[in-house]
């Protein structure tokens, strides 16, 4: 195999992880404030009710009530917890989606001759896929049909 058929497989294979890894990333970053909301508007519901609920008539126990919800509402670990679980599973989600366009893009890179031609193959039929499949809806069942 000559030089320019190698650094076009390996500039192919290395453009189709990057589409990979950036779909990944970006997947990750929408599942990260989803699952943060979703974890921090829970915290506070538990919060809340624990707060608003009364066992006696006590002033003391109410003004002990509002203060605890006034410091759980500002906890950030829950947020935080949420940003961390919802990232790592919209990555691997993400990661999960594009897994044959990582495995023809590592096949290009990692390949030699044959299967480095096979993986940009393999690639250029992800990508008229995607451009049939996304692009002109081909395969798509239309909910108003």
């Amino acid at each position: 195999m000559n030089m320019v058929t190698k650094v076009a497989c390996r500039s192919a294979g290395t453009l189709g992880m990057g589409v990979a890894l950036y779909e990944a990333v970006r997947v990750g970053g929408h599942f990260s404030k989803t699952e943060s909301e979703d974890v921090q508007s829970r915290y506070i519901a538990n919060a809340m009710y624990n707060s608003r609920t009364l066992d006696n008539m006590s002033y003391t126990s109410n003004s002990i009530r509002e203060k605890t919800f006034n410091l759980r509402t500002k906890n950030p670990l829950p947020a935080i917890y949420g940003r961390v679980k919802g990232a790592i599973e919209g990555f691997l989600y993400g990661l999960g989606n594009t897994l044959p366009l990582i495995a023809c893009s590592a096949l290009a890179i990692l390949g030699k001759n044959t299967l480095a031609k096979t993986g940009v193959v393999g690639l250029g039929c992800c990508l008229l896929y995607k451009i049939a499949r996304d692009g002109y809806g081909l395969g798509k069942n239309n909910p108003m049909n």
